[in-house]
């Protein structure tokens, strides 16, 4: 039998880590954040100042400690560059579920398998680490890489959310997918 101090931990992938934001990642966040490409795939049309971020780390790291939410920096493992961030958030204890976000900010790092391999460590701290049983996620109708990543780590679309989302003068779909724990554990083979 492995012993549990020689198992993988789970915040380390085959490209990245993932690790707490700190106050002194502001600057990190802040060098893609307000670039339009960046804000229009995650919904947030107006730009933020570094203050705003600032308070932003602070907020969720009371929301850490009360275990309702968990946003981590995503690193580059080889060069320790920040990549953007990826989270579990309104964690609900009682039905055991969370919801998934994550974002490669600097277009320059996309379709490199980064934000693959934080989904696979997210997957793995929600299911082996928190105890969820669910993990859900919201993604534009026309983000078709994200839905081709998110389908083959296992998440099934679960339903529409009709022109929830108004991007660049248009209402837009969102496609509601989601995960459940025994579903994880038969594609990762536990």
């Amino acid at each position: 039998m492995t012993s549990i101090q020689h198992k993988k931990s789970p915040f380390i992938g085959e490209k990245v880590l993932l690790r707490a934001i700190e106050l002194t990642d502001v600057p990190l966040l802040m060098k893609h954040w307000n670039t339009y490409e960046t804000r229009i795939g995650l919904g947030a049309y107006i730009p933020d100042s570094s203050q705003q971020r600032e308070e932003w780390v602070k907020e969720i790291t009371e929301k850490r400690k009360k275990g309702e939410s968990f946003i981590f920096a995503i690193i580059n493992n080889k060069t320790n560059d920040f990549l953007g961030v990826c989270s579990l958030t309104k964690v609900n204890k009682i039905n055991r579920g969370a919801f998934m976000g994550v974002a490669i900010y600097d277009p320059k790092d996309h379709n490199k398998g980064f934000g693959t391999d934080a989904v696979e460590c997210l997957l793995k701290i929600g299911f082996d680490v928190l105890n969820l049983h669910r993990i859900e996620l919201h993604v534009y109708e026309f983000l078709d890489s994200a839905i081709h990543i998110y389908k083959k780590l296992g998440f099934k679309e679960v339903g529409i959310r009709r022109e929830a989302s108004f991007i660049v003068g248009e209402y837009r779909n969102d496609l509601v997918m989601d995960i459940l724990e025994d579903e994880f554990k038969k594609l990762n083979n536990k």
